[in-house]
């Protein structure tokens, strides 16, 4: 029986590190942090026959793809899927409730207690077991003392409450039975937010049930609006309050592959007159026979006779060290119980065989004496694969796309500027004082745990890049004869022609994802971020990935960006336009010195409830004592007729605050007025009015079907952004899943008078270029394809037009040079909107 561990990820500038664990019946994934879903595409590896989703820990660092993924899955026909995570999972799964559902798909959560004590679950026993792998569990909590010691960390005033409190004995006292949960949610006046203990895990069960209840025979792929089954009294209530823990405490996980029987020695068996036929096989099951040898001698002949010495068991750990503080409590559970059979060297006898060690290593911890030796105790053989962001190259994830952009560079650099990355580490590995067997953690890396081989580059996603061999040859990529044709003349197309004098000409739009439902190679999910000058920047929704998107378009700059951001809207509860958010929220936290504004957050109810929820594990802003305070503004709110929408008379402080909120963001970024406008889609959904001081003016339309609304609201727009999911021949399809097809969106912009018309938005269906529209006509407004990563002044934006045939035939010279190839999914079948 062969298996392998694979880096399908590793810690980037757009991934974290993803470990694949690969059987030839099953597949098994430890950590899924954002654009894992993107990363199977770009390896063209598949995620068929995943069994189950392993979490060191829950939050945006190491779980953020899996909403995305577990939505794929679904839909490319998984039907059960085990997800192992530490306390907090729970939480974590239920606060995407109103975006991450599906009937077919049945989900096992396996929420692991990280605060215990020592004499409470003991870690000898698999967390997860079936016939290929043991899945053994480590807490890592972080310590106290660590953290004021060594001044690498702090701890926030709930979380040093939480540990002082863990520091003494526990108590416990018997409790009076509780209600059956049923009992409890059937109550008129049922609030999930007053349940704890015992109860409220189990209302987070219910909930992820509710969710992933597995009761469809295949996925329901169909142009209706999908809805939950039965969504419970409480559905739409905050969560719970989370019990006191440690929440910084990770996992360490030990996998143990099968004990593989030694071979059957036929020659002896033949020796002792142990024939072949019955006999022999009820031996190769394990039982003891009576035979008759050559010498007529009877004896009695078992498996220990005849079956040689069966095989160690092969070992993976993957250990999670997110700071300094954490050290303590690593070393500390590799001193005693099951883990510390895998340290330490000496000559006594081992009952497995461990292979290889991938340590995930936060801010200063690979350099730290005491986790360097930490390393040294493990047996020499052993391989170290080492992700540390400071001793690992970052080299480009998605090579595809950003080949097809250092071509687009050598058709105008301004617009298509090449991806940030970086092939040298910012620090050496030094390997003076650590295992020699000490690599930094590479993607594509595969170790091959039986039969054992060293760690090797897969050499498929070798001869698939095509970006770093183009770079380092330190030539122009070479183009096609009609491509070098096409080119010329779009750059002849631009030189001559007379530029317009458009108001707001500065205004640049960075189209960070440009796709819809899912990522492709080409294209990742919904993000627009407009850049108003000397002002500060809004972005436009926010699916999976964005925020690597804006790392490799601004590099070292993206700080400075994320610090000037001052709005993020987002249109809808759909996870293509805001899974990436929460990120976005989180690294906000990080600036140093924190920001002295506050970011406006421009959505509906749903999107905070979710927010707020998920606040409870990570902070996001939404906290007193946050970092990086957000301001709710709610989309109705805000309204462009000024009404709101009745029924939703909250009360509230988000809807007494919103309109102030909003006049102060106005004052922040020079604005006239910021106004929403409610469009038609399956989900409810809002688009954005921007009206600058100085004139022009920006609307993005949301997801919707085609709409006189949004005509209204964004009249004599300057630039329109908006939806194309479909070409202009999937008129019903594109109304049956309520969006619109090019035709209509450049209709829109026509009817509302606007000057330039932005598509994006586009289905799978179209990974490279869309389908051509019909030639502009005099009086036209200028229309143009958005592509990731493409950055377009408003005064540029009818270059586009003048590139269109230039940016298509580099994408044929690109699938002429990559040849046919595979999807991993029908990509036309999978649908998160």
């Amino acid at each position: 029986m062969s298996w392998s561990a694979s880096v399908l990820s590793s810690v980037s500038s757009d991934t974290e590190p993803t470990v694949v664990i690969t059987f030839d019946s099953a597949k098994y994934i430890f950590n899924v942090g954002e654009n894992t879903t993107r990363a199977f595409l770009q390896s063209r590896r598949n995620w068929k026959k995943t069994r189950g989703v392993f979490l060191t820990s829950v939050g945006t660092q190491r779980a953020s793809g899996l909403p995305g993924l577990l939505m794929t899955f679904a839909d490319s026909g998984l039907n059960s899927l085990n997800i192992a995570g530490p306390a907090g999972l729970l939480h974590f799964m239920a606060a995407m409730r109103k975006y991450t559902f599906r009937e077919n798909l049945s989900v096992n959560p396996i929420e692991i207690n990280t605060s215990r004590l020592p004499d409470e679950s003991p870690d000898d026993i698999p967390i997860y077991k079936d016939d290929n792998i043991s899945v053994f569990a480590l807490p890592v909590s972080a310590e106290i003392q660590s953290l004021e010691a060594s001044g690498s960390a702090t701890l926030s005033h709930s979380e040093t409450s939480v540990a002082s409190r863990r520091s003494g004995k526990r108590k416990r006292s018997p409790s009076p039975a509780a209600p059956p949960l049923q009992e409890v949610i059937s109550h008129p006046d049922f609030d999930p937010t007053t349940l704890v203990g015992n109860m409220a895990q189990e209302w987070l069960r219910h909930i992820v049930r509710t969710m992933f209840p597995g009761s469809a025979a295949k996925p329901v792929v169909s142009s209706a609006k999908v809805e939950h089954v039965s969504q419970p009294s409480g559905f739409n209530r905050p969560l719970p309050s989370l019990p006191a823990r440690n929440i910084r405490a990770t996992l360490a996980y030990a996998v143990v592959g099968p004990r593989v029987r030694g071979k059957f020695d036929v020659k002896r068996a033949d020796a002792l007159g142990l024939n072949a036929g019955p006999l022999r096989a009820r031996v190769a099951r394990g039982e003891t026979v009576t035979v008759v040898g050559k010498d007529g001698v009877e004896r009695n002949v078992g498996p220990s006779d005849v079956v040689g010495a069966s095989e160690n068991p092969g070992v993976v750990l993957i250990l999670d060290t997110p700071s300094t503080a954490h050290i303590p409590s690593l070393v500390k559970g590799f001193e005693s119980g099951v883990f510390s059979k895998y340290w330490g060297k000496g000559p006594e006898k081992k009952d497995h065989a461990l292979r290889v060690v991938f340590h995930l290593c936060g801010n200063d911890v690979f350099e730290h004496e005491r986790y360097k030796a930490f390393m040294e105790r493990f047996e020499d053989d052993v391989h170290h694969i080492v992700a540390s962001r400071d001793h690992v190259p970052d080299p480009i994830t998605f090579t595809s796309a950003a080949f097809n952009q250092l071509r687009l560079n050598h058709l105008d650099s301004n617009i298509f500027p090449v991806p940030k990355y970086s092939l040298e580490a910012k620090k050496a590995l030094d390997t003076t004082y650590l295992p020699s067997n000490t690599d930094s953690m590479r993607a594509h890396t595969v170790v091959d745990i039986r039969p054992p081989r060293p760690p090797l580059r897969d050499s498929e996603a070798e001869a698939n890049d095509l970006f770093h061999p183009a770079v380092l040859s330190g030539e122009p990529p070479t183009l096609s004869d009609a491509a070098r044709t096409q080119f010329s003349e779009a750059r002849a197309r631009v030189d001559e022609a007379t530029v317009p004098d458009v108001i707001g000409k500065d205004v640049t739009v960075v189209t960070l994802g440009t796709g819809s439902a899912i990522p492709s190679k080409y294209r990742n999910v919904s993000g627009t971020l407009l850049c108003i000058p000397g002002a500060g920047y809004i972005l436009l929704d926010a699916g999976e990935g964005t925020w690597g998107q804006l790392s490799r378009n601004y590099g070292a700059g993206v700080w400075d960006v994320l610090r000037g951001l001052k709005c993020i809207f987002i249109s809808h509860i759909h996870g293509d336009h805001h899974i990436g958010l929460a990120k976005i929220l989180a690294m906000r936290q990080q600036l140093d010195p924190p920001p002295e504004e506050p970011l406006y957050l421009i959505s509906n109810r749903m999107v905070f409830l979710y927010l707020r929820d998920y606040n409870a594990l990570e902070e996001l802003g939404f906290s007193e004592d946050a970092l990086a305070h957000v301001v709710p503004i709610l989309s109705d709110e805000i309204h462009w007729r000024n009404k709101g929408r009745g029924g939703w008379n909250y009360g509230d402080q988000d809807q007494k605050g919103s309109k102030l909120a909003a006049g102060a963001l106005c004052k922040a970024l020079g604005l006239q007025k910021i106004n929403t406008v409610d469009v038609e889609h399956r989900a409810r959904c809002h688009g954005l009015i921007v009206k600058h001081l100085d004139g022009w003016s920006v609307v993005f339309s949301g997801d919707t079907v085609p709409t006189q609304k949004l005509v209204q609201a964004g009249a004599g727009a300057t630039l329109l952004i908006h939806e194309a999911t479909m070409a202009n021949d999937q008129v019903e399809m594109a109304r049956a899943k309520m969006h619109s097809t090019f035709g209509q969106a450049i209709d829109i912009g026509k009817s509302m008078n606007a000057q330039n018309i932005l598509l994006t938005h586009f289905s799978a269906r179209y990974p490279k270029m869309p389908p051509s529209v019909s030639e502009r006509q005099a009086g036209d407004p200028v229309v143009a394809f958005a592509f990731d990563h493409a950055n377009i002044k408003i005064g540029d934006m009818w270059k586009m037009g003048a590139y269109a045939r230039a940016i298509e035939q580099s994408f044929i010279d690109i699938a002429d040079i990559e040849g046919e190839e595979s999807e991993v999914i029908d990509a036309a079948h999978v649908d998160i909107s």
